[in-house]
């Protein structure tokens, strides 16, 4: 298949409707709760049909990120966070609930930003989105 032909055919996720729905119902719910840059999908089920689990990444600015993990030390490059027993509690909750309300195999987690810039380079597309009318001031 040419380039021009993969590129064309090229879909923001492979994840089907009406599954990719729910999440992003879901994802807005996480959103608006946990405010910071919001969730993202990323990994294979952006790049493949036979993906095996959906990556959701919530991102946050670090220093919001080290308000919430406050025994977290940001400073060491790598996800040390991973034991922390806060971080854990929330990323085994919402993964749960993610796969009740979507039926899909979700690997959720918290991040944040610098280290999601640094260590995950690869495309990511936001979820969970609220689109919303424009009011225009009638001054």
């Amino acid at each position: 298949m040419s380039d021009d032909v993969e590129a064309k055919n090229k879909k923001a996720s492979y994840i089907g409707a009406p599954a990719v729905f729910a999440l992003e119902l879901a994802c807005q719910h996480i959103n608006a709760a946990l405010g910071g840059y919001g969730c993202y999908l990323v990994g294979s089920c952006m790049e493949k049909a036979d993906w095996r689990d959906v990556d959701v990444r919530f991102i946050m600015d670090d220093e919001k990120f080290a308000e919430l993990f406050p025994s977290v030390d940001l400073s060491i490059d790598t996800a040390i966070w991973e034991f922390d027993p806060r971080w854990l509690l929330l990323t085994v909750s919402i993964t749960e609930w993610l796969r009740k309300q979507t039926g899909l195999p979700i690997d959720f987690q918290i991040q944040p930003q610098t280290f999601a810039n640094k260590w995950h380079p690869k495309n990511r597309s936001a979820i969970g989105l609220r689109i919303t009318k424009r009011v225009v001031n009638p001054t």
